[in-house]
């Protein structure tokens, strides 16, 4: 038969239980609350158990804080020097081009769309003149690349209506 348990009982947790249930080692599970500074709630079998309300800001961390339960709202300059770090990593980026701006990505990519384009458009001519082709064939595959083109300029309208505003 089933053991009866407290419904406050369900919410306190052993470090073993804890470890289990979040896929971590024991041993950090008890340093965490350790750092954290978090106190049993009961104890059960002579053993501590903690509660899940406690243990959750101990294990993962509330917002704004970092591990050891430091605060960085207590440190004004803080947020100013996270921004002032990632405009020089940013900045940086662009130097080694690793990031390229917007407008000479669209450059590059209208460049590229142009120049497919234009090879597209030559195929039906090359085929005739140097294959000898039926002007049959000539004219599907013409409807073949037109179709293609087709395809590709609605994914781009498509993609701008989807990303337009970013």
């Amino acid at each position: 038969m089933g053991e009866v348990v407290n419904r406050q009982d369900a919410y306190h947790w052993s470090v073993s239980r804890i470890a289990e249930a979040f896929g971590m080692d024991r041993r950090t599970v008890t340093k965490r609350l350790q750092e954290s500074g978090v106190a049993p709630a009961a104890m059960k079998r002579g053993n501590p158990v903690y509660a899940l309300s406690d243990i959750g800001p101990a294990l993962f961390g509330e917002p704004g804080q970092v591990a050891g339960g430091v605060n960085l709202d207590d440190f004004p300059d803080a947020r100013k020097a996270w921004y002032q770090s990632e405009n020089e990593r940013l900045k940086f980026e662009k130097e080694i081009r690793q990031l390229i701006p917007a407008d000479e990505f669209a450059r590059e990519l209208s460049m590229l769309a142009k120049t497919t384009a234009a090879a597209l458009d030559s195929i039906p001519d090359m085929l005739e003149r140097d294959a000898g082709l039926a002007p049959e064939a000539i004219e599907r595959v013409q409807m073949t690349i037109d179709a293609l083109r087709e395809q590709m300029y609605q994914a781009v309208v498509a993609d701008v209506e989807d990303h337009g505003d970013e």
